[in-house]
């Protein structure tokens, strides 16, 4: 038997990369707190890592006490749109019974392969893949897979799936910030900093005020392209500050208008946010709002006539950030 640390990663490594590397096809994950970002992260990193498709089915153990947040709740559910391909299932603890375990067993061809229980969450906290990580320390300690697997399928007998039509008449959906984990403030490298930003939706610098023809949100706008393809400018003075999770963290974003999407920063410089697993999502977004139909060239008439040139984002807690598209906000100044 084994103990981990969070302060290393070599426990993501170990308890959720490397037995898929081992041949293991199936995770059944049994966690008192788990997170939309989590998946969405864990799949990528599969997919990256082997060619198997890996099914993953979770239970989240603690929404018979605390209830489910509702961003929550339309994280999971955007999954497999976000995840093209994902082999994923998710049900919540009813009230009655609460489940604060983790574990998390792996299958093969012939059956239960290997398990751990331990103290780690199923979210980015919990297996060091988050900034707040470096304080944060776990351990779990591998088990019998059996054993572990009886547990799981015991767990799951008071559950409800996260696709039940008829959720909300058993479990209780909130519209509070993810509790369990102790909430993580975010310290900005410019005291003075405010807790949202403004992105802009034109260009900066070279023709300023107009829209980006062959980036931002006319990034697909190209020869061998999606034409929604689509990212946020970050400005570098808003990347120097740190504002959103380092390059690959994946973070909720969630709408004014009740959309929910995986979102995480990238491209040289961390001048861009996307949708990490089809940046398409987001350019069809945008264009539904600016009532305009998928594929087409979003033009500086169009945000002109919807009466903003750029979108707010504000930091909510943990791994989560609303986004404002709303008439009236103007892109800021400078690069």
């Amino acid at each position: 038997m084994t103990r981990a640390s969070l302060s290393t990663k070599e426990l993501f490594h170990e308890v959720l990369i490397k037995p898929a590397l081992e041949g293991a096809t199936e995770l059944h994950v049994v966690s008192g707190y788990a997170s939309p970002t989590m998946v969405t992260r864990h799949i990528n990193e599969l997919r990256a890592a082997t060619d198997r498709r890996v099914e993953l089915d979770l239970l989240v153990g603690m929404t018979g006490v605390d209830g489910l947040p509702q961003h929550s709740l339309s994280g999971f559910k955007s999954i497999p749109r976000q995840a093209a391909g994902a082999r994923f299932n998710c049900a919540f603890t009813l009230p009655g019974k609460s489940i604060h375990s983790k574990v998390y067993v792996w299958s093969n061809e012939a059956g239960p392969y290997r398990a751990w229980a331990g103290s780690a969450n199923y979210t980015q906290m919990g297996f060091g893949l988050s900034r707040g990580s470096a304080e944060h320390h776990e351990a779990m300690v591998e088990i019998d897979p059996e054993a572990a697997l009886n547990y799981v399928l015991d767990s799951a007998s008071n559950s409800i799936s996260y696709l039940n039509p008829d959720l909300a008449d058993y479990l209780a959906i909130t519209d509070d910030v993810p509790v369990g984990e102790a909430k993580q403030s975010l310290v900005l490298p410019d005291a003075s900093a405010a807790q949202a930003v403004v992105l802009p939706l034109v260009q900066l610098t070279r023709n300023v005020g107009q829209v980006h023809e062959k980036s931002g949100l006319n990034w697909g706008q190209r020869e061998g392209r999606n034409p929604d393809q689509a990212y946020i400018p970050i400005p570098s003075a808003i990347a120097a500050k740190q504002f959103f999770p380092p390059r690959g963290e994946h973070f909720q974003l969630i709408t004014d208008d009740g959309e929910s999407f995986i979102a995480t920063v990238a491209q040289d410089g961390d001048k861009a946010l996307e949708t990490p697993h089809d940046n398409a999502l987001l350019g069809k977004y945008f264009r539904k709002r600016l009532g305009l139909a998928s594929g087409v060239f979003v033009d500086t008439e169009d945000l002109t006539r919807f009466g903003s040139t750029g979108v707010m984002v504000e930091y909510v807690g943990d791994d989560l950030y609303r986004l404002v598209f709303k008439p009236g906000i103007e892109a800021p100044t400078g690069r």
